[in-house]
């Protein structure tokens, strides 16, 4: 579904010396893939070259067999909105919008209001988020709150691929629990998922564990 081939992303944009380089990654339908290593590795910076918010500087990006790295910042932009759920650390939430406009934010210019907040309300419901929240601005909420608002955001296009960094950095034990359960039902019903991850237990629910160290991606052979 998604295929990374051996992108390279230089460390201070001039080439001398490169973040990370030579990184490949396949992801399939339906799979969890994790992603370790020590702060400043890199990670944040490879999922944002995945999608598509920074441009490699060496390599191949598909997804579902079309390339993605080559296309133009507008229809990256339209990827991202349509097909890839970016789930952020710092949860990104516009401050003077109500948690219902965050959430349909990303298709707030393809599709009617009416239909965008009926399957907003639905998404909000299905990460536990209360109807008496819905015009609440996110200043008001929990840590824990923000997040399952920022996942209903990232899957308000219903995107073939997930990606989110640090989901749970954040988090108390209770919520990180919570959105754990959400993440595994999606996949479950077929989503994709990247994960970055300083958390052994989050990462363990992956199919696959990745670490990025010393420039290089490479596959953790057992669990954490």
């Amino acid at each position: 579904m998604l295929v990374v081939n051996n992108i390279e992303k230089s460390l201070l944009h001039n080439n001398e010396g490169f973040l990370f380089r030579n990184v490949s990654l396949s992801v399939q339908s339906a799979e969890w893939i994790s992603i370790v290593g020590p702060s400043g590795s890199g990670k944040t910076t490879l999922l944002n070259c995945i999608a598509g918010i920074y441009k490699v500087d060496e390599g191949t990006i598909e997804l579902d067999a079309s390339p993605i790295h080559n296309l133009s910042d507008s229809q990256k932009s339209d990827i991202r909105r349509l097909q890839i759920g970016f789930v952020f650390q710092d949860f990104k939430l516009l401050p003077y919008y109500s948690v219902l406009e965050n959430v349909i934010l990303p298709l707030s210019k393809d599709k009617k209001s009416d239909q965008l907040k009926q399957k907003a309300a639905l998404l909000l419901e299905q990460v536990g988020i209360n109807k008496s929240y819905y015009n609440r601005l996110p200043s008001s909420l929990s840590g824990g709150e923000k997040q399952r608002v920022a996942i209903a955001r990232a899957l308000i296009s219903d995107p073939k691929l997930i990606i989110c960094d640090e989901p749970t950095g954040n988090l108390d034990n209770d919520n990180k629990i919570q959105v754990l359960h959400i993440l595994t039902k999606l996949k479950e019903k077929g989503h994709s998922i990247i994960v970055v991850t300083h958390d052994e237990e989050v990462a363990n629910e992956g199919n696959r564990i990745y670490e990025l160290k010393n420039s290089s991606l490479n596959e953790v052979e057992n669990k954490l």
